[in-house]
């Protein structure tokens, strides 16, 4: 696990010498996120480096590495689980290896097949293999984007990073404000990858890569989410018989590593799965950690701890208090996203991944879970939406116009928040069929944006229904699933869990995102994901026996925080600091509108006035505080 860098320069503009300072200043950004040890390598084209955190080989497992010859080279952040497997059919092939380290193995896979060596990997990963005699550069990222990496391309010269704040230290990449992004950030709070909220930064997408030479860049796709159901599967005896090995095996291949490896517990089904299936095949107890929230509305942890003594772990507890919020923490996510993120529950990450790397350098995580066996709320939702649109849209508006005023006489908050869910419901109903799963995930509603941001009208609005490879087939389930992986996952999920570990120089693994275990899970009947309200159910089935029953029959929570409850005297402040008296964006934001957020946010309440519910205006406050923190920060210009 480590952090990438680097600058390739078809461009006699940029000195060597300077190229080479812009580098060293890029990988020394990214410490954090390899704290062991450094690699570097500069010829006349390129200056790259990396930051290594060192879990496999770990003597000999320094990077660069290069192929036999000294001509192709590799620098790389993440782990090939199935390396081993790939580095015997390596040798049967004629490749010698110096090392034990998955990198190596990236070298000889690019030597046999070029670019087609991407679908045999089974891992995370964001890798520049670099051939000096060709002077060639290919970089790629995993299929579901656990592993990060951004670049900037002008004048024929191409830089990348890990992280945005590491890749500003090339200081000929101006800090310029994407406006077409805002809406997109106000809406749904993520952004669409390639997409990021600096003009002319990207991300590189999930699944893609990047070929680049002295004619340019090329970024292709090398893998597609894809549902193909298998019909052979007609009974759930069928289907944990199919699910079952692959599952396991995905765990057990992410065991691999040469320091202890601990785990996340949640409480919930996903996290419980990977440590029940992890101790069942590990010789000693193995470490477990949760965290456990004063407010008890959103804490696990008492079930957390029973599946720890049923399944016989060392169990580690951290309590997350609920009034202890700091700028520090404030400033500790926007630094290390680089850019302005809206899930809150990155506190709680950033606080328990630094009390994890106390024991152990790399932790198992439940992420994933959700979106391959159907098993958040939202899944629920639409297929209940669906069941509305069968009703005839001019019923539904009249329905729609009872129910809110119905709710201006709603005062006690268990009918009011019944009736706000309904009115989402058929407001949801209302929209575009393929525009559903987005309007599901809208933190601001198109009527909102626009008055937030009122002085720019240009601003293109139906952009925000247009989110790029939407899935042109399958059930509704499969389409919203479609969604939460292909955006949501990349762009939060995953955001939160590498930033977050990274920081504290932790690394984490995700087996439900096992390639393997996708493809399986991919097809599965929808009737063995929700049933009878439930979802996972086909997991639940799998681990029935497995683990207490608790975790089974309490309702879903997710890793989330009372974000009201953290806004003490020093939230306020910084909060209307950076609306009212330090908003780097002034021209920007209708200051009327800002008011009214920044009233509505700090409230608590939940009443007819807002017709929100207390996490949504409590989270639009939090999202525009950190889109000015984020300008504030890093000196954005307009």
């Amino acid at each position: 696990m480590c952090g990438i860098t680097g600058i390739i320069s078809f461009n006699n503009g940029l000195s060597t010498a300077q190229r080479t300072d812009f580098v060293t200043a890029m990988n020394a950004a990214i410490l954090h996120r390899g704290p062991d040890e450094g690699g570097k390598f500069h010829n006349d084209y390129c200056s790259l480096a990396m930051r290594r955190l060192s879990i496999i080989d770990l003597s000999s497992g320094q990077q660069p590495v290069f192929n036999e010859t000294g001509k192709i080279g590799v620098f790389f952040n993440g782990e090939i689980y199935n390396y081993p497997e790939l580095r015997e059919d390596l040798s049967k092939k004629g490749h010698q290896f110096k090392t034990n380290s998955d990198t190596e193995v990236l070298v000889h896979l690019y030597e046999e097949y070029g670019n087609k060596m991407l679908p045999l990997l089974r891992g995370m990963f964001a890798f520049c293999v670099f051939d000096t005699e060709k002077n060639t550069y290919f970089i790629a990222r995993d299929r579901f984007g656990e592993k990060p990496l951004f670049y900037h391309f002008s004048e024929r010269i191409f830089s990348f990073s890990s992280e945005i704040k590491s890749l500003l230290e090339n200081k000929n990449i101006p800090h310029q404000l994407n406006q077409e992004a805002l809406p997109y950030y106000f809406r749904t709070s993520l952004l669409p990858e390639p997409m990021t909220l600096f003009k002319d930064i990207f991300c590189l997408p999930a699944g893609h890569f990047i070929e680049i030479d002295k004619n340019g860049i090329s970024v292709q796709k090398y893998f597609e989410i894809e549902y193909n159901i298998d019909q052979n599967i007609k009974t759930e005896a069928d289907a944990e018989a199919f699910i079952r090995p692959v599952l396991e095996k995905a765990i057990q291949r992410q065991t691999i590593s040469d320091v202890p490896i601990g785990a996340f517990l949640s409480g919930g089904i996903d996290s419980s799965t990977i440590v029940a299936l992890l101790q069942k095949n590990a010789a000693k107890p193995i470490k477990t950690f949760t965290a456990r929230f004063e407010e008890s509305a959103f804490d696990e942890s008492t079930i957390a701890k029973k599946v720890a003594e049923y399944c016989g772990t060392e169990h580690h507890e951290l309590v997350i208090p609920n009034y202890d919020f700091t700028e520090d923490i404030f400033w500790t996510i926007i630094d290390h996203v680089g850019q302005p993120f809206r899930d809150s529950s990155a506190i709680p990450s950033f606080l328990l991944t630094k009390e994890i790397r106390k024991h152990v350098k790399v932790a198992l995580s439940g992420d994933g879970g959700d979106e391959l066996f159907g098993g958040y709320d939202v899944f629920q939702w639409y297929q209940k939406i669906g069941q509305i649109r069968n009703i005839p849209s001019p019923i539904r508006y009249l329905g729609l116009s009872g129910l809110k005023v119905a709710q201006r006489f709603a005062n006690t908050r268990g009918p009011y928040e019944k009736i706000r869910q309904l009115i989402r419901g058929v407001s949801t109903s209302l929209e575009k069929l393929d525009d559903i799963p987005i309007a599901l995930n809208s933190f601001f509603s198109t009527s909102e944006i626009q008055q937030l941001l009122t002085h720019q009208p240009d601003l293109v609005f139906e952009a925000l229904k247009e989110y790029p490879n939407k899935i042109r087939k399958g059930s509704p389930l499969r389409k919203i699933m479609y969604y939460r992986t292909q955006h949501t996952l990349p762009a939060n999920m995953l955001i939160k869990i590498d930033r977050m570990s990274m920081a504290n120089s932790l690394e984490v693994r995700a087996p439900f995102l096992d390639p393997d275990l996708f493809a399986a899970a991919a097809q599965l009947p929808d009737e063995f994901l929700i049933k009878n309200g439930k979802g996972k159910h086909i997991i639940r089935q799998i681990m029935g026996k497995e683990l207490p029953p608790e975790v089974f029959n309490h309702p879903k929570s997710g890793f989330s925080i009372p974000l009201h409850r953290y806004q003490n005297t020093e939230f306020k402040n910084l909060a209307y600091r950076l609306l009212f008296v330090d908003n780097p964006f002034p021209d920007l934001f209708d200051e009327d509108y800002l008011k009214l957020i920044y009233q509505q946010g700090l409230t608590g309440l939940q009443s007819a006035t807002t017709r929100k519910s207390i996490f949504q205006t409590s989270h639009q406050l939090w999202m525009v505080m950190q889109l000015f923190g984020w300008g504030e920060r890093f000196k954005v210009q307009v």
